[in-house]
């Protein structure tokens, strides 16, 4: 059985993208606003979802029980994100225009450590006094996902077991109410917060779920070159039509899982360290950082340097000095390619 694979080549890549995105995005800079327009980070995005799907069915199907199953989930992403907090929050006491006791007793800065340690960023994604020159405020806007990743984590053990049941059926009706919720959130209900609703982990889990079934279901997998051509062709037919959503999960999830496991030789950058979560946590912050101190306003491409050498540096130490001491060799074992078959 074949385990070789690039998904931590195309992991790193979709980070990477994304850093680039949302350096033009963030800095609203004129001079790499090109950036955003060649490059796609909902894609990226939406890619990283998929692989989420294939491999974390992979982890729930070789967990010994359900509860082995969370805590690797815990262990991969929590030590991470609970620093990412914390540098958030040390940055908005080091750079905020209040006075320091004005800054820890405001309401916003509380409320701002509750949300997002409880993976609420949305409820307060900024601190009191910290970047209001800067052209967005959130300390890290890339945390959105993050719930999204947690609530999908927390269906996979009891989604898993239909697919390997009824895979098409399964993931057909997950297909139809995902398409219906983006659809309902960008087209009909127009009310407070409609974008941000339309993005929730309903509208992601046809991805999320469609790299679980590629991941379950070995008729499907077996396909998967099949599945991508034609998918792509569709979407690129509808690409500008109101109707490309509803073929992106299919088309999204395949390109970015065949691109893992079977398109092109092994390219092999594990020796560096599992990256692209650290790359995507950190990168926001930085990118405000530099913004605050005119960085990118004396020489935007500068200041992309910078970003990716600040990020690529914190990336690498937080795997090394923090994410990988709290997993085990075994959870890091790349997990089979070829899933296992499963009645439809």
């Amino acid at each position: 059985m074949n385990e070789k694979n690039n998904f931590d080549i195309v992991r790193f890549s979709l980070a990477f993208i994304v850093m680039l995105v949302h350096s033009a995005e963030v800095t609203r800079n004129a001079d790499i606003r090109f950036l955003a327009h060649f490059l796609n980070s909902d894609f990226a995005v939406k890619g990283f979802f998929a692989i989420s799907g294939f491999l974390i069915a992979k982890s729930y199907l070789r967990s010994k029980s359900l509860t082995s199953y969370f805590i690797k989930r815990a262990q991969r992403i929590l030590p991470a994100y609970i620093f990412v907090i914390l540098m958030c929050f040390t940055i908005g006491l080091c750079l905020t225009t209040l006075p320091l006791m004005d800054f820890l007793k405001n309401k916003e800065t509380l409320k701002y450590l509750v949300a997002n340690f409880t993976f609420l960023n949305f409820i307060q994604p900024s601190l009191p006094g910290v970047f209001t020159h800067n052209p967005n405020q959130p300390l890290d806007g890339s945390l959105w996902t993050i719930k999204a990743e947690l609530t999908l984590y927390v269906l996979l053990p009891f989604i898993v077991p239909l697919l390997k049941r009824s895979p098409m059926k399964v993931w057909g009706a997950i297909f139809v109410i995902s398409c219906a919720w983006f659809f309902y959130f960008t087209s009909i209900y127009s009310g407070p917060k409609a974008d941000t609703l339309a993005k929730q982990f309903v509208a992601l889990s046809s991805y999320f779920f469609f790299g679980s079934l590629l991941a379950v279901h070995k008729p499907a997998f077996d396909r998967l070159k099949e599945i991508t051509i034609v998918s792509l062709v569709v979407f690129l037919l509808f690409k500008s039509t109101d109707y490309a959503f509803i073929v992106e999960p299919v088309a999204f999830s395949s390109v970015v899982i065949l691109f893992c496991t079977s398109l092109c030789k092994e390219i092999k950058i594990s020796q560096y360290g599992d990256l692209s979560y650290g790359m995507y946590l950190y990168h926001w912050p930085i990118i405000q950082v530099l913004q605050h101190f005119g960085v990118f306003d004396t020489n935007a491409w500068l200041g992309v340097l910078m970003v990716i050498v600040l990020t690529l540096v914190l990336a690498y130490l937080s795997w090394h000095l923090l994410e990988s001491r709290f997993l085990k060799r075994a959870h890091h074992a790349q997990p089979p390619i070829v899933p296992s078959v499963a009645r439809d």
